[in-house]
């Protein structure tokens, strides 16, 4: 894999092709990239989003868990985009992944490396109950955000009731009227783990 990466990077060069930086971190130490190219122009090599040295220049190397490919759709400056903390101490790498979806990771910076964060599972909080009964439409779509107190909310849409849940009364799962989006707020303890602490409804607020 790091071979063909140094590969195809040299064949970038050679080609006079320029990477596209699509956001810096507030502290100006690194920067995200992507390589230019359209939905029906790419290879397999083209899909990486990297991360940059912002000071220097050079390339880290790719992020994990993330491309530029758009699931065959739109072009890779627009599919890809990024948010930072305060601090520049995490990364949200929201990217497109079809025609109607996008989905999000995010990051904590080590040194460094970007390493990908996982959220917590729905089960850990009560109210997670609901996603038992819920199913995805086919165009599913996820986004992170940082919240004013430093938290993370997911806004999770494309839910719908699976099959005998139709006629549910979704109050009883905490989370007020219910219409194919959940909120998932997330926060970080003392010791830097991420938890989900409550799960909403646009609808209601709760």
């Amino acid at each position: 894999m790091r071979f063909m990466l140094a590969l195809f990077l040299f064949v970038v060069s050679a080609l006079g092709r320029e990477w596209v930086i699509v956001s810096h971190s507030p502290d100006k130490q690194f920067a995200v990239a992507v390589f230019p190219h359209g939905a029906d122009t790419f290879d397999e090599a083209d899909l990486v989003v990297l991360l940059i040295d912002g000071l220097t220049g050079r390339r880290i190397g790719p992020l994990e868990k993330v491309d530029s490919s758009g699931g065959g759709y739109g072009a890779s400056e627009s599919n890809v985009d990024c948010e930072w903390s305060q601090d520049s101490s995490l990364l949200i790498v929201s990217f497109r992944c079809g025609r109607l979806m996008h989905t999000s990771q995010v990051y904590r910076m080590k040194g460094r490396r970007a390493v990908p964060i996982s959220l917590p599972d729905a089960a850990t909080h009560p109210k997670g109950r609901i996603m038992k009964v819920l199913t995805k439409t086919a165009n599913p779509s996820s986004r992170l955000e940082f919240t004013k107190d430093g938290g993370i909310d997911q806004r999770v849409s494309g839910l719908i009731p699976s099959e005998g849940h139709w006629d549910d009364d979704f109050s009883k799962y905490g989370v007020g009227d219910f219409d194919d989006t959940l909120i998932f707020h997330y926060r970080f303890d003392q010791k830097g783990q991420l938890l989900l602490y409550d799960i909403t409804s646009p609808l209601s607020g709760r």
